[in-house]
């Protein structure tokens, strides 16, 4: 089939003769961006531009951090676990869930975020500020206001992990230096305090634990003590009884296990005792949170640059389709028209969707008819 030829008029009314299909070749793309460069260089000015403005008029921003490691909790609950669980008793280890991980996952989690709302904080001024209506200060119903306030909170604060130091580093971005010091503060002693809660929890259950199979150790030593004695008691004289001797053995043998049982479990429920009394730190802060003294930078070349890009690179698919829609109405007239009608049918079904599902059950029905 030979293509259509192109008529003078369209060459010489300044329009790009098309190819004899509706392809674009690198050459074209070229092409059309070099006689569109007034458009794809104005634009993307004018929004990045309008993304420096933006950014010029928000807040400045100001980032308090800290740095902080986990200490190794004390060894006297892991001996205590390893000792139950030789008397088939599953304990589960203090040292569970107190990885890096666990820490920044407990400083993200909701939590957190409820306790630093809810916690009072002074303005370099010294009046007393709530944090909720510092965030959201025109919202007058309380339970909203809290919502809002703890969205805005998780994108404020942020904990990441070292891979290789394991050292955790939380970060707290707020309008004003001084809040963003005392919330970076107030989140690690609010860490702190339920690590310690947490292992007192732990050690109170050990100990009950403890206290409870001692007692039960030290009926069976009492039993095994019983039975030696009532055989002394009976064999005063039995060294040329081999029988006799074994027994006596077997008594004594057990009597001294039972001994050694009682003694383990007494030092372990002392240990216990210590860890319930615990309230150490179980953090080793390495950087405290200080007050910044310059903001945080905005970032607006980076915006500017990137907002460029993709504008520019949104201008370009345009004008490239625009050339294919051109090429196609000349090349075949029949089937533009026909993409033309369905394109207008799809924005129809876009801005009224009802529409578009009334006729899907028509054409089902139709088809089942």
């Amino acid at each position: 089939m030979t293509p259509t030829p192109i008529s003078s008029a369209v060459v010489t009314g300044g329009i790009l003769p098309p190819s004899p299909h509706t392809t674009l070749t690198a050459l074209d793309v070229l092409r059309l961006a070099l006689r569109k460069r007034r458009l794809l260089l104005v634009v993307p000015i004018i929004v990045a531009a309008i993304v420096v403005g933006v950014g010029l008029l928000a807040d400045r921003q100001w980032v308090s951090q800290a740095t902080f490691v986990a200490q190794s909790p004390g060894g006297g609950i892991s001996r205590l676990a390893g000792l139950a669980a030789q008397f088939g008793v599953n304990v589960p280890n203090a040292q569970a869930g107190q990885s890096p991980d666990f820490y920044a996952d407990v400083l993200r989690g909701d939590g957190m975020m409820r306790q630093l709302l809810t916690s009072r904080y002074t303005a370099a001024s010294g009046n007393p500020v709530d944090l909720a209506v510092h965030l959201v200060p025109g919202v007058a119903d309380t339970a909203r206001r809290a919502e809002l306030a703890l969205r805005q909170l998780r994108t404020m604060v942020s904990a990441s992990v070292g891979i290789k130091t394991g050292l955790v580093r939380l970060a707290v971005r707020l309008d004003d230096p001084e809040l963003a010091r005392q919330v970076a503060a107030r989140a690690l002693e609010e860490l702190n305090r339920l690590n310690v809660l947490a292992q007192q929890a732990q050690a109170s259950q050990e100990r009950v634990f403890t206290d409870a199979r001692l007692s039960m150790a030290r009926g069976e030593l009492r039993v095994a003590e019983d039975r030696l004695e009532d055989f002394l008691r009976s064999n005063r004289v039995f060294s040329g009884a081999p029988q006799l001797v074994l027994q006596e053995d077997r008594l004594r043998r057990e009597v001294s296990l039972r001994q050694q049982v009682v003694s383990g479990l007494a030092q372990g429920l002392e240990q216990a005792r210590l860890e319930e009394s615990r309230n150490l730190p179980v953090i080793t802060v390495v950087e405290a949170p200080v007050r910044p003294a310059l903001p945080d930078s905005r970032r607006l070349v980076l915006k500017a640059l990137f907002a460029a890009i993709v504008s520019t690179t949104l201008l370009l698919a345009l004008v490239v389709a625009g050339e294919w829609r051109r090429r196609l109405a000349v090349l075949n007239p029949a089937l533009s028209a026909e993409m033309e009608s369905l394109a207008a049918e799809a924005a129809g079904d876009l801005r009224r969707p009802w529409r578009m599902m009334s006729k899907t059950r028509s054409d089902d029905t139709s088809r089942a008819a």
